[in-house]
């Protein structure tokens, strides 16, 4: 039986994704070329991005376009549009790619809603509290003397030692 196609207005279940939506996956026969491009002359795997030597080590097919940002999915892949990178040196690290393209596809959402005249919600103002004075505890004059302190005593006290007949 044939499924009714669905009409403009209607939402997409989750399992009924559009096939120019999907992102686009590297072949076996794709990965195998990148990793012989990948190779030096003694069998060793080194990083498209920093050239760390990572045979043996969590090597990951990266899109050199972020795929959330490739607007025509219907092109093929070609082991050009991809890069041999060491999950741990340059994909996944602090400050790798993978950082980088999370920030440059948030980007481009927010000026695409931007562009669409789409603006978040106000924040309600309130009233909120009075702004109180600065306290300049340590500035600020003592208000009395305190009676350990020599200087104080000298200064203030009403029975000076000279003062006495």
């Amino acid at each position: 039986m044939r499924k009714a196609s669905r009409s403009e207005g209607e939402p997409v279940a989750p399992g009924d994704r559009c096939p120019t939506l999907a992102r686009r996956e590297f072949s076996r026969a794709q990965k195998v070329a990148m990793i012989k491009r990948a190779m030096t002359g003694a069998g060793q795997i080194l990083c498209e991005g920093c050239g760390l030597n990572v045979t043996g080590k969590v090597i990951e097919f990266d899109h050199v376009i972020a795929e959330a940002l490739v607007l025509d999915k219907s092109v093929a892949l070609t082991i050009a549009d991809g890069l041999v990178l060491g999950r741990d040196c340059c994909h996944r690290a602090p400050g790798g790619k993978t950082a980088h393209d999370l920030a440059d596809i948030a980007e481009a959402k927010r000026r695409e809603a931007r562009h669409l005249g789409i603006r978040t919600r106000p924040r309600l103002r309130a009233a909120g509290f009075a702004a109180t004075e600065p306290q300049r505890s340590a500035s600020r004059p003592l208000v009395k003397p305190a009676a350990w302190r020599r200087d104080d005593r000298e200064a203030h006290h009403p029975l000076d030692q000279d003062d006495l007949p």
